[in-house]
């Protein structure tokens, strides 16, 4: 079996088994479950840790990612890509909800390995989790992000990368220092400002070429399924894990990021935290993800013309925009790459101080470390390094849900049938 396949079908699997299972509810029921989610939002703590959370998921992952898996898989990734969503938005909600269940406020799922799997095997893997993710932040929170903004920076205002990367670790310091009460307060003020400007001007784009919008879905729908097989037709497996790469380097479903933010809010149930979590998968991966693909696809005749992800983004916002996007997409870059390696780097420092106290002094130094150097970071080696570190940690996490599984239908409100009179 290619290896590359390994995260499809377990996200496949193990989102399939929870669909049937909890029935589908947030499909069948949209409006009761939007109507919990609007209830929710309206407490201002479940508000900030909601805000820290989509922090880390929306990002240069909406953006890199899919231009990324557009070049490499073609335009069928696209529609993989929404597939998963749909197994994404369920996994996610398991996995907060098991972790609001057994109230832990620190350490998200690091800590619930340890309780799902007791004795020395959980104490194992609880301890590789936060090795794993603590790589993760330097790897993806850090370098990824600022790479992605500092070569926006330098394909539209030709700053120098160096200056750029250094522009990037002034306006993070307050931060770094500030503790992550600062943290949410910025995230809570940048992540919805942001959202809405990237948005529109996808929307734009959209709307500029919408004449050609039924070639690009049927190029998309054509590129997904091969059909020169010798049977007539089959799946495009290139798009298959790139689609499903994507979106889980875009929402983290089946990671167990996100629970570590969630968390740090205990006054919800389960159940509305679980709905937060999926409500982080719609935005990301349902919208910004899609938004992104069609922006580019109806706009670019050729996606692999392009050296990097963000050059064929950029082209894509400039080719209607025009000089307009030379400042709105280097902000809307470096706000989103803000806003998540601030939220990265409170992942990372949660798994020091929890696991790795003799490293507290060193990984601050470590994160900006990243941050410089992120341009000599091949994109390819990035993609590669974090999608090995996502499918390591999807690993225990898929089982620590498909163990608790029992656990997660049991206090699922959806679960409950009334009684015969």
């Amino acid at each position: 079996m290619d290896f590359s396949l390994v995260l499809p079908i377990l996200v496949t699997a193990v989102g399939l088994f929870l669909l049937v299972k909890l029935r589908c509810f947030f499909i069948l029921h949209p409006l009761t479950t939007a109507k919990e989610l609007i209830v929710a939002l309206q407490d201002r703590e479940a508000r900030r840790s909601f805000f820290l959370a989509l922090a880390g998921t929306l990002g240069v992952g909406n953006i890199f990612g899919v231009a990324a898996g557009l070049m490499i898989g073609g335009a069928g990734s696209l529609f993989w890509l929404f597939l998963s969503t749909f197994f994404a938005m369920i996994i996610k909600y398991a996995e907060t909800l098991l972790v609001f269940d057994e109230k832990i406020d620190r350490g998200g799922m690091s800590r619930l390995l340890k309780k799902v799997f007791p004795s020395r095997k959980g104490a194992v893997m609880s301890r590789l989790y936060a090795t794993l993710m603590l790589l993760l932040a330097l790897f993806m929170g850090s370098a990824m992000q600022s790479a992605a903004f500092v070569d926006v920076t330098w394909q539209t205002l030709h700053i120098h990368p160096a200056l750029s990367s250094f522009i990037l670790v002034i306006i993070l310091l307050p931060c770094l220092v500030g503790g992550v009460s600062k943290i949410e307060k910025i995230t809570e003020i940048i992540i919805p400002l942001t959202t809405i400007i990237y948005i529109m001007m996808c929307l734009v784009v959209v709307f500029c070429n919408f004449s050609r919008l039924g070639e690009v879905i049927n190029m998309i729908i054509s590129s997904a399924f091969s059909f020169e097989g010798a049977l007539g037709g089959g799946i495009s497996f290139l798009a298959v894990k790139e689609g499903f790469a994507r979106g889980i380097l875009s929402n983290e479903a089946g990671v167990g990021t996100s629970a570590m933010a969630h968390a740090r809010s205990q006054g919800r149930s389960p159940h509305v935290a679980g709905l937060f979590a999926m409500c982080e998968v719609f935005f990301d991966s349902s919208l910004l993800c899609m938004l992104t693909g069609f922006a580019i696809l109806l706009s670019v005749p050729d996606v692999t013309a392009f050296s990097t992800p963000m050059s064929l983004v950029g082209y894509a916002i400039y080719s209607v925009l025009g000089d307009f996007a030379s400042i709105l997409l280097p902000f809307v870059i470096l706000s989103f790459a803000y806003a998540t390696i601030i939220c990265w780097y409170f992942y990372g420092r949660e798994c020091t101080s929890l696991y790795f106290p003799f490293l507290n002094k060193v990984y601050p130094f470590a994160f900006v470390f990243c941050i410089v150097i992120s341009r000599a970071f091949r994109s390819d080696f990035l993609l590669y390094t974090v999608d090995v570190l996502l499918l390591s940690m999807s690993i225990m996490t898929l089982l620590a849900i498909i163990k608790r599984a029992p656990r997660i239908y049991e206090i699922s409100p959806h679960m409950k049938t009334k009684k015969p009179e």
